[in-house]
């Protein structure tokens, strides 16, 4: 047995020499097209076994170097994939056919991304396809009607703010959801700064079990917005998108008003016999044989259709006489339809061009944006421009990236959503008698200022003096991140999230020596909004899968700050009211009314939050979410508040009996 083991020793100290002979490396080029005979582009071809790889061209060509007996696979999503043996070939083309099968829609939530055959909770997402199609100012504007459980509201100035509701209404104070854009939160409400050209994607998250890892401030649901990015290896995009059209106000108030003078004599006439009260003369004179007056201002409407003194007749206008603002003669009209005379039809202008695409380890999509909308309502209007860049870029096992918007609005006049009353069009001015005219004989706005005709301002002059009421938004939003595949199956994601905006409004309140009640000092009012948000959150997501479990965990942590400041001032009796003296200066207007003010909020969070997904053969589902609070915008005794959700699913399509 030993001098069998000293044999077997010797045996294997035998140098052994083996000589393989290397193929050699040719170039190789070629065209891959479709079935229907179009050029791809993006195609991924490489060589089977190595890392060599390259992508087609717009053309669909590819050329890279290869064994001559080795092997190439073409792969592009939408295709099936297709594998070619060189053969000492030099050129290869290839036809590609289109998959028979779509992939399984892969929609981002709360901080992750995940396949919606495993999502248990209430998700609805936008059709973007269809969406597209609508030229809306906001890109929240694309939800209403696309998505079940929620309600859009809009008014109809250009850029005015879009109102969304979830399910209704939460609470008696605020009930806006909270708005996620690629990763980041959006603490206010209003997105008209979002090119809704560039969006790629929106989800609603309706439920507890999929908000609460928001936290606190998902209680009114939580809107998730992904922008267009570029994808690797796709070769570059340019895309150009012009739009043009009128819009015009449908279904106005003229379809109710009542627009005949005596008409609305009639009316007035029903409403004081009604009363038990003597109808008054003083406009319309005889009140069973009414006429329109000539004037119905000065001497209050009384006997002013008289063409000669006389009885009845004590007063003869003589229009030679009109002086702003001390003698104002305003005409009686048969009819004015103050609808019309705000309302008509508005241009829409709207320019998007866009770059995409991305090499082996880069993507990139950048655009530019220009909109210029006139509103319905006259002197109204809005200039849009913005620039986007999301890149992102592969090193190894890291990605790091960037997703940045810088945009800027400008609304000129416009209908104030918050007030609808004495200081805007729409409201109780647009029900300014028909009697009433639009201009006095010396051009200036009239208005009803002879008794019985209310205290209402010309709805058209609130307009006029609106177009240099200019609001100015200023915003720069994104985030960078950074990722790494830490491991097989784990991820690790760090962003920074940040949202800084300003916004500078300026308004002139106009004299109104036409109206019942004068006002004879006119005014201006300024005000500036600073606003900073940034947050910084950090995730770790780990999956498993053997046989038929499969989890998913989610671990993370958040810090968020912002801080807002305010400052307004204001100053009457302007001693010019032309717009280059608008400032508020003691050399300008009245000292003594002038008043300054300022004011400010800071608020912080962080938060701890986690979530677990599990199924068992895609047939039943558990998904348990924790989120942990701490905000100082809880009271002092409450500081930390924990949000936790369970979901559970029941996938009856895997039953053999269903």
């Amino acid at each position: 047995m030993r001098r069998l083991s000293q044999i077997g020793l010797g045996v294997l100290l035998v140098p052994l020499f083996i000589v393989t002979a290397q193929a050699q490396e040719i170039q190789v080029s070629g065209t891959v097209t479709s079935a229907l005979g179009e050029k791809l582009w993006g195609v991924m071809v490489r060589v089977q076994g190595t890392t060599t790889r390259t992508v087609t061209d717009q053309q669909g060509h590819y050329n890279l170097s290869a064994p001559s007996d080795g092997v190439l696979t073409y792969a592009l999503i939408g295709f099936k994939g297709a594998t070619q043996p060189v053969n000492g070939r030099t050129t290869i083309d290839v036809t590609m056919e289109q998959s028979p099968t779509t992939l399984e829609e892969v929609i981002v939530t709360g901080y992750q991304s995940q396949r919606r055959g495993d999502i248990t909770g209430a998700i609805s997402s936008l059709n973007i396809e269809s969406a597209e199609k609508q030229t809306s100012t906001s890109v929240l504007q694309r939800l209403d009607g696309q998505v079940p459980g929620v309600t859009v509201e809009a008014g109809g100035s250009p850029g005015s703010r879009t109102t969304v509701r979830i399910r209704g209404v939460s609470s008696f104070q605020n009930n806006d959801p909270l708005y996620i854009v690629d990763g980041t939160p959006v603490q206010d409400s209003y997105l008209n700064w979002l090119n809704p050209a560039e969006i790629a994607s929106m989800q609603v998250l309706k439920d507890a079990s999929t908000a609460s890892i928001y936290g606190s401030r998902a209680n009114n649901g939580v809107v998730v917005i992904e922008t267009k990015k570029g994808h690797s290896g796709g070769g570059r995009q340019i895309q150009l998108d012009v739009r043009t059209g009128v819009a015009n106000a449908v279904k106005g108030y003229d379809s109710f008003m009542t627009l005949n003078a005596l008409d609305y004599q009639k009316v007035v006439k029903t409403s004081y016999e009604n009363a038990g009260l003597a109808v008054p003369v003083n406009i319309y004179g005889d009140p069973n044989n009414p006429t329109v007056p000539a004037y119905i201002w000065p001497n209050d409407g009384k006997g002013q259709s008289c063409a000669a003194p006389g009885p009845n007749c004590t007063t003869i206008v003589d229009p030679s006489t009109y002086l702003y603002p001390t003698n104002l003669i305003m005409p009686g009209s048969a009819g004015t339809n103050w609808w019309k005379a705000v309302f008509g039809s508005g241009q829409y202008r709207d320019a998007n061009l866009a770059i995409s695409g991305g090499g082996l380890d880069n993507s990139y999509h950048v655009s530019f944006n220009f909109l210029d909308q006139e509103g319905t309502a006259a002197y109204t209007r809005l200039q849009r421009g913005g620039v986007r860049v999301n890149t992102s870029f592969n090193v190894g096992k890291v990605n790091v990236g960037e997703n940045v918007a810088v945009s800027r609005e400008r609304h000129y006049g416009g209908l104030d959503d918050n007030n609808l009353g004495e200081d805007n069009i729409i409201g109780k001015n647009i029900f300014q008698q028909p009697v009433v005219p639009i201009y006095d004989v010396g051009g200036n706005f009239a208005s009803g200022k002879a008794t019985g005709l209310s205290n209402l301002t010309n709805p058209l002059k609130i307009a006029f003096y609106g177009k240099d009421n200019i609001t100015n938004n200023d915003r720069i939003f994104g985030n960078v991140f950074a990722g790494i595949d830490a491991a097989k199956a784990v991820k690790l994601q760090t962003r920074f999230g940040f949202n800084l905006a300003q916004s500078a409004f300026k308004n002139y309140a106009p004299t109104t020596f036409e109206n019942s009640e004068v006002t004879d000092k006119d005014a201006i009012n300024e005000n500036y909004n600073l606003f900073t948000d940034w947050t910084w959150s950090n995730t770790l997501n780990w999956t498993k899968t053997k046989s038929a479990h499969n989890l998913a965990l989610l671990l993370g942590q958040e810090a968020n700050e912002n801080n807002t400041r305010f400052e307004t001032g204001s100053c009457g009796n302007l001693l010019n009211p032309s717009v280059d003296d608008r400032y508020i200066q003691d050399a300008l207007c009245d000292p003594t009314t002038k008043n300054v003010f300022s004011t400010g909020t800071k608020a912080a969070l962080l938060s701890f939050f986690g979530k677990a997904d599990y199924n068992y053969g895609e047939r039943y589902y558990l998904s348990l979410t924790v989120r942990r609070d701490g905000s100082s915008r809880f009271g002092p005794d409450n500081r930390w508040a924990t949000f936790p959700a369970v979901g559970l699913g029941w996938r009856l399509s895997r039953e053999g009996f269903f």
